[in-house]
C-alpha cells in the first residue's frame, strides 16, 4: 500500500493542545520535526528547549529549509504562522494522544533492556510491512514516541508496533500514557540504564509502567524470567510466558509457551512451538539465542492478534537483522561477528556464547569488546565479569576499548580467566586500533556500547553474509 505523507489541519493542532494559531491557521501541514538539520519542507516545526538549547532560536534556520508553520511557546517576528503554546513538549505529546486514540487498529508497545529494535521490527514483518506501522529505527524515548504516534494519522494502517525506551523513573508511565497499548511486549529485564534506574528490580519496576495507560483488556507477553519478577506479580494473570523448552517450569499466568531451536547453518536456526493446538516452525537468520527468544515473543502475538499462520511464517523467513545488531561480515580472510550497536551485559553474555559457539574451530580469535555504558555503582563488577567470561585460548587475542576505570575492570576479570599480559590489550578509544582487522585472519567478536563505534574497525572491502 503506497502512503502519502501524513498531513494536519492547523485548526486540528489548535484543539488538540489548546493553543493559538497567529498569523494564518494553516490549511496542511505536512509532519513534524523538532530539527531544523533534518526537517522536511511543508513539516510543522517544534520549537523545544532543552538544558541550554532553546528551540525558538533555530525557527529561522528552519523557515529557511521549508518549515510551513511552527509551534512555539512565545510569539515571534517571523514570516510563517505560529501556534503558541505553553509547553511545546507536552502539546507534542497531546497531538500523539489524539491521533493514537482515533487509531483502531492493535497497538504493540515493545519494552525491555535489550533486543527492543530487533523485536519491533519482527513483529512488523509478521503483521505484514504493508498494513504494520512501526517506530522508525529507534524511536523510543519522549521524542520519538510521539513523533511515531503522529505517522498513524489517516494512514490506514491496521497495526501499530511502537518501541519504549527509558533510563530514568516515571519516563515510562509517560510513554505509556500516549501509546496506551493493547498489547505489551517485554523482550527481557537485565541490566541496564542502572544509573538512573539503581538495580535490575528497579528497571523490572519501571519497564512494567508499559501496562500503566494500557487499553482494556490489554495482554502481555514476556520470558518467564521476567514474569518471575516481583514487579510482574499483579500482571501474570493477563500473561502469555515463552520459555525454552526445559529452561522455565510453567508460571502461573494465562498461558505458557515452550520453544524448541536448532542451528541449521552458521546463521540460521529453526524454531519450533506449538500454539491453539498448531505447530509453528520456520527458519530464522540468527546466531543467537536471545534473538531466537525475540522471535517467538513476535510470533506467538501475531498469532495470538489473527495473523494467518502461512503469512506470518513468510514474514518472520523474510526479517533480517539490521546492520550493526549481530550480523556476521567477511573482509579478507576475517570473518567478523559485529554487533556492535549497543551493549550490557545480557546482550553481551548472550552475543559473547553465540559467537564462542560459532567460531570454536577457528584457528584464531579476536575479541574487540568496549565498555558497557549507564551501569551505575556496580559498572566495574559487571565489567569484571564480563572479562571473566571470555575464555582463554592460546593464540587468541583479547582488546577493550573505552573509559580506563571499566577495562581495567575487563582486564581483571580476564585475568582471572586465565588471559596474560601479552594476549591482553586496552585502549582509550578505537581510534588507537583502526587497522586491528585488515591483515587479521581468523574469527572477531566486536561488541560494545555505542559511544565506542566499533564498527569504525570492519575494512571496507567487507560484506554481510
Amino acid at each position: 500500500m503506497d502512503r502519502a505523507g501524513t498531513e494536519f489541519r492547523g485548526s486540528d493542532l489548535a484543539e488538540w493542545t489548546g493553543g493559538t494559531w497567529f498569523g494564518s491557521i494553516p490549511e496542511r501541514i505536512e509532519g513534524f520535526a523538532f530539527d531544523s538539520r533534518s526537517l522536511d519542507a511543508g513539516a510543522l516545526f517544534i520549537a523545544l528547549s532543552h538544558g541550554e538549547r532553546d528551540g525558538h532560536n533555530f525557527v529561522e534556520a528552519a523557515i529557511e529549509a521549508g518549515a510551513s508553520a511552527c509551534m512555539v511557546e512565545r510569539s515571534l517576528p517571523v514570516s510563517i504562522p505560529q501556534l503558541v503554546v505553553p509547553n511545546a513538549l507536552q502539546a507534542l505529546a497531546e497531538c500523539a494522544r489524539a491521533v493514537r486514540a482515533r487509531f483502531t487498529g492493535p497497538v504493540v508497545g515493545v519494552t525491555g533492556s535489550c533486543g527492543k529494535t530487533s523485536t519491533k521490527e519482527m513483529l512488523q514483518w509478521v503483521l505484514g510491512k504493508e498494513q504494520c506501522h512501526a517506530t522508525r529505527a529507534n524511536w523510543n524515548n519522549h521524542l520519538g514516541v510521539p513523533l511515531s504516534l503522529l505517522e498513524l494519522h489517516a494512514q490506514g494502517y491496521a497495526y501499530s508496533v511502537i518501541e519504549a525506551g527509558i533510563s530514568a523513573r516515571g519516563e515510562m508511565a509517560y510513554l505509556s500514557s500516549m501509546i496506551r497499548p493493547n498489547v505489551a511486549v517485554f523482550t527481557n529485564i537485565g541490566a541496564a540504564h542502572l544509573e538512573g534506574l539503581g538495580s535490575t528490580e528497579g528497571v523490572a519496576e519501571e519497564k512494567v509502567q508499559l501496562l500503566k495507560a494500557a487499553e482494556e483488556g490489554a495482554w502481555l507477553l514476556a520470558p518467564g524470567a521476567v514474569l518471575k519478577r516481583p514487579a510482574f506479580a499483579l500482571v501474570r494473570d493477563r500473561a502469555i510466558a515463552v520459555s525454552a523448552r526445559g529452561e522455565s517450569a510453567s508460571i502461573d499466568c494465562e498461558k505458557n509457551v515452550e520453544y524448541e531451536w536448532m542451528r541449521v547453518a552458521p546463521n540460521q536456526v529453526r524454531v519450533s512451538f506449538d500454539m491453539v493446538g498448531q505447530r509453528m516452525e520456520y527458519c530464522l537468520q540468527t546466531v543467537s539465542a536471545g534473538m531466537v527468544q525475540n522471535s517467538v515473543l513476535a510470533a506467538v502475538c501475531g498469532l495470538r492478534l489473527g495473523r494467518d499462520p502461512v503469512e506470518l511464517v513468510a514474514g518472520m523467513e523474510a526479517w533480517r537483522p539490521a546492520n550493526n545488531r549481530g550480523v556476521w561480515t567477511r573482509a579478507g580472510q576475517a570473518w567478523i561477528y559485529e554487533d556492535s550497536y549497543n551493549a550490557n551485559p545480557t546482550s553481551m553474555a548472550d552475543a559473547l556464547r553465540a559467537f564462542q559457539e560459532l567460531a570454536s574451530s577457528a584457528e584464531r580469535r579476536l575479541y574487540l569488546i568496549g565498555i558497557m555504558n549507564e551501569l551505575g555503582c556496580d559498572a566495574e563488577e559487571f565489567h569484571r565479569a564480563i572479562g571473566a567470561s571470555v575464555p582463554y585460548r592460546k593464540g587468541d587475542r583479547l582488546i577493550f576499548i573505552g573509559e580506563d576505570r571499566l577495562t581495567e575492570a575487563y582486564v581483571r576479570g580476564a585475568e582471572s580467566a586465565g588471559w596474560s599480559d601479552s594476549e591482553l590489550e586496552s585502549f582509550s578509544s578505537i581510534e588507537f586500533c583502526k587497522e586491528v582487522l585488515i591483515d587479521f585472519s581468523g574469527a572477531a567478536f566486536l561488541k560494545g556500547s555505542r559511544s565506542c563505534k566499533l564498527e569504525c574497525t570492519i575494512p571496507p572491502n567487507s560484506s554481510q553474509q
